[in-house]
C-alpha cells in the first residue's frame, strides 16, 4: 500500500493519497510513515491550517530522532512566516527558527541547522544566525553523499551557511560545486537561489552577487501573421532572414529559456524555430486543438509554413489545447490562449527565481487599440510591469486574420460565449453529518458562506447551490480567488464544536477559467453556463484535498497576469479528473498578506525584469521592412 500511496502522491493524486493514508492509519494507527506522508498531502496542497491540525493530532513533533518528522512541523512554521504580513514576520521567523534548531539539536542534520540560521537571520538576530552557520560548516556537512540530490544539498547548504557568514565569494564556489554534483535539479537550485536571495538583502548585499547563476529566463513570444513572397503583405526571403538574425540576437542578449506561445504562420514559427535551435524547452498553447489551429492559422499562409510548424510541433516540449473548440471562434479566445502563455512563462519563472521575458515581432505602427493579436499581448505584458523586446515589422499591407468577429458575433441564438472563472465548493464528510444536526448545518455552515458571498465586494456573475455545494462564477481570475480564500476563512473560523457538528468536516475549493456558453437553463427558466470548461470545473473540486483550493493551470496562468503578488499557486501535479480526460496539470492556491514575503517573491520577478537593460526596437537596424 505504501507504494501505491507514494506512486499518487508523486503524480499529483494528493486527495486520493491523502485518503489512503487515512484508512491505512485505521488499521496501523501508529506508523509514522503514514502519518508524514498524510500531512506532506495536506502541506503540498497549501492546506496549511488542516496540516497543523493533523501535525498536532499525530504527534509527529514527538518522533525522536525523526529528522522528516520534525523538520516538517518547522516547515509548517517557516510557510506561516512567509505568508505572513511584516508586522508579524519577525516573531514568526524567529518561532520558525527555534523549531528548526530544535530538530538540529536533537539530529545534527544540516537542513534543520541551515534552515535555523537563516530564519533567525531573517528575523533580525544575526549573532545568532552566524552562530549556526558556524556549526553547520564544522559539524554537520562531513560523511560521505548519498547519490546526487544529495550531494547538492550538502553543497547548497554550505554556500548559504558562507553567505550568512558574509563570504558571498565562497558562498558562489560551493553553490557551483554544488550544482555539478546535480547540474538538472533546476527546481532544486532555483529554491536555493530563492533563500539565498532573502539572505543577501538581510545583509545589504548587492543582488549583482547572484550574476549568473540564474537559469535561461522563461519567455513569452508572439508575432505577425505573415506569407512569404513580394506580394502585398508578403515578406521577402530576404527580410525573413534578417528578421531570424535579429530574433537569434534578441534570444542570446536575454538569455532566454523555456519559450510559451502559439504557432502561427510567420514571426510565431520563426521564434519558435530559434528557441528549437539553442535546444531550448518549446511550449505550445493553442487555442483550439493542433487540427483546426494549422487550418485557421497557418495553411491559408503557404505550405511551407505548414511544414515548419509540424516540424516544431514534433520538436515541442508540450502542446497544451486551452479548448476543444472547433474553430477560432472569437478574439476573446484567441486572447484567453495568449494570457495563458504569457501567465505560463511568469510562473515558471517564479519556480525558478528569475524574471521573465516577452519577444515581439510587431509593427510599430500598428494600432495600440486592436482588441487581440500581437500589439493586445505586448500591452497586456507592460501593465504586468515586465522586460520585453520589440522587433520591428513594417508590412504595407496586412494579410487577413483568421478571427475579424466577436464573441457576440459568433454566438448562436440565445447563448452568448463568455469568458468565466469557476469555483465549484462542497463539503467534505458532510454525510456524516446527523439528521438531527442538518438544520444546524445549514444554518451554521451554509448560511455563514452564502452570507460572505453576499458580501464580497466582486460579486460572482453567476452563483447556484445544491445540498452541501455551491457554484459560482466570476469576470476576473483575481476576484475569483478573493472569494474563494475568503470562503476557506470564513469555514475555517466556524465552532463546529459548538454547532454539534463532526470536527471531519472541511471546505474544499476547485477552481477553473475558460470560455463557457450562458443560455437559458431549460428547467429553471434563467441564465445558466454550459459548456466543457464547465464540467471541467466540477471535476477539479473532488481533487482537492479537505480544507484547500485546488485550480487548473489554465486558472492559475491567467491569475498570474491578473494579480500582484497576494496569491501563490504551487504546483501539485497531473492528475485525473475524469476517466474520459486527459490527465491536467493542477495548482493549489493560496492567499498571502500583499506585504508578505512571498508577495515580495512574486514582485521581485517583475521589479528585476523593470530594472534589467531592455533591447530596444531601434536596435534592430536597418528597419525590416516588408516586403
Amino acid at each position: 500500500m505504501r507504494q501505491i500511496i507514494e506512486e499518487r502522491f508523486k503524480r499529483g493524486d494528493l486527495a486520493a493519497a491523502f485518503d489512503l493514508c487515512l484508512d491505512q492509519l485505521d488499521k496501523a494507527p501508529d506508523d509514522l510513515w503514514l502519518r508524514h506522508r498524510a500531512v506532506l498531502c495536506l502541506v503540498k496542497s497549501g492546506a496549511l491550517e488542516r496540516a497543523r491540525g493533523f501535525y498536532k493530532r499525530f504527534q509527529l513533533d514527538r518522533a525522536d530522532f525523526d529528522e522528516d518528522c520534525l523538520a516538517l512541523g518547522a516547515r509548517l512554521e517557516k510557510a506561516s512566516a512567509f505568508e505572513a504580513g511584516a508586522g508579524e514576520f519577525s516573531a514568526k521567523a524567529r518561532t520558525a527558527a527555534e523549531r528548526y534548531e530544535g530538530v538540529f539539536d536533537a539530529t545534527g542534520g544540516h537542513y534543520p541547522g541551515i534552515n535555523a540560521a537563516s530564519m533567525y537571520m531573517l528575523a533580525g538576530d544575526q549573532p545568532r544566525a552566524q552562530d549556526l552557520a558556524r556549526r553547520v560548516l564544522n559539524e554537520s556537512l562531513g560523511g560521505p553523499a548519498q547519490g546526487p540530490e544529495d550531494a547538492y544539498y550538502r553543497g547548497a547548504s554550505q554556500a548559504e551557511a558562507h553567505l550568512l557568514l558574509g563570504d558571498a565569494r565562497a558562498m558562489r564556489l560551493a553553490l557551483g560545486a554544488a550544482r555539478d554534483c546535480d547540474p538538472d535539479n533546476t527546481i532544486a537550485h532555483a529554491t536555493s537561489l530563492q533563500q539565498l536571495r532573502l539572505i543577501g538583502r538581510a545583509l545589504n548585499q548587492p543582488d549583482s552577487i547572484f550574476a549568473g547563476m540564474e537559469p535561461g529566463r522563461p519567455l513569452h513570444f508572439a508575432g505577425h501573421i505573415f506569407a512569404l513572397g513580394s506580394g502585398p503583405g508578403e515578406v521577402s526571403d530576404t527580410v525573413q532572414t534578417r528578421l531570424a538574425q535579429h530574433i537569434d540576437a534578441a534570444l542570446d542578449k536575454i538569455a532566454a529559456g523555456p519559450a510559451f506561445g502559439a504557432l502561427a504562420a510567420g514571426a510565431d514559427i520563426l521564434i519558435a524555430e530559434a528557441v528549437l535551435r539553442r535546444s531550448g524547452s518549446l511550449n505550445i498553447v493553442l487555442p483550439v486543438p493542433v487540427a483546426v489551429f494549422i487550418e485557421s492559422s497557418v495553411r491559408p499562409f503557404g505550405e511551407a509554413w505548414v511544414k515548419r510548424c509540424e516540424v516544431c510541433l514534433n520538436e515541442a516540449s508540450q502542446i497544451i489545447e486551452v479548448t476543444s473548440d472547433r474553430r477560432i471562434i472569437s478574439g476573446e479566445t484567441l486572447n484567453f490562449s495568449s494570457g495563458v502563455a504569457m501567465g505560463l512563462a511568469r510562473m515558471r519563472a517564479e519556480v525558478l527565481a528569475t524574471a521573465p521575458h516577452q519577444v515581439l515581432v510587431s509593427d510599430p505602427d500598428a494600432a495600440a487599440v486592436r482588441s487581440y493579436g500581437t500589439v493586445h499581448d505586448g500591452t497586456q505584458w507592460r501593465q504586468a510591469g515586465l522586460a520585453q523586446t520589440v522587433i520591428p515589422l513594417r508590412r504595407p499591407q496586412a494579410p487577413a486574420w483568421p478571427v475579424a468577429q466577436s464573441a457576440a458575433d459568433a454566438a448562436m441564438p440565445g447563448f452568448r460565449p463568455v469568458m468565466r472563472a469557476m469555483l465549484f465548493m462542497d463539503i467534505s464528510a458532510s454525510s456524516r453529518v446527523p439528521e438531527d444536526r442538518v438544520p444546524a448545518f445549514v444554518e451554521q455552515v451554509l448560511r455563514r458562506l452564502v452570507e460572505e458571498v453576499e458580501g464580497l465586494e466582486d460579486a460572482p456573475v453567476y452563483s447556484d447551490s445544491w445540498g452541501d455545494g455551491l457554484f459560482l462564477a466570476f469576470d476576473r481570475a483575481a476576484a475569483a480567488a478573493r472569494a474563494a480564500t475568503r470562503l476557506r476563512a470564513t469555514f475555517a473560523a466556524i465552532d463546529l464544536a459548538a454547532a454539534g457538528l463532526p470536527d471531519s468536516l472541511d471546505i474544499r475549493i476547485g477552481g477553473h477559467y475558460g470560455p463557457v456558453h450562458e443560455g437559458e437553463d431549460p428547467l429553471q427558466k434563467r441564465p445558466t453556463l454550459f459548456g466543457a470548461q464547465v464540467a471541467i470545473a466540477a471535476r477539479i473540486e473532488p481533487c482537492a484535498v479537505p480544507g484547500s483550493i485546488c485550480v487548473s493551470e489554465a486558472f492559475a496562468a491567467v491569475l498570474a497576469m491578473d494579480q500582484g503578488g497576494e496569491f501563490r499557486c504551487e504546483y501539485i501535479g497531473r492528475t485525473e479528473i475524469d476517466a474520459a480526460l486527459p490527465k491536467l496539470p493542477l495548482f493549489a492556491l493560496r492567499g498571502v498578506a500583499t506585504d508578505s514575503v512571498m508577495a515580495q517573491m512574486y514582485r521581485c520577478s517583475a521589479g528585476r525584469a523593470q530594472a534589467a537593460e531592455l533591447i530596444r526596437v531601434d536596435e534592430f537596424k536597418p528597419a525590416l521592412d516588408a516586403p
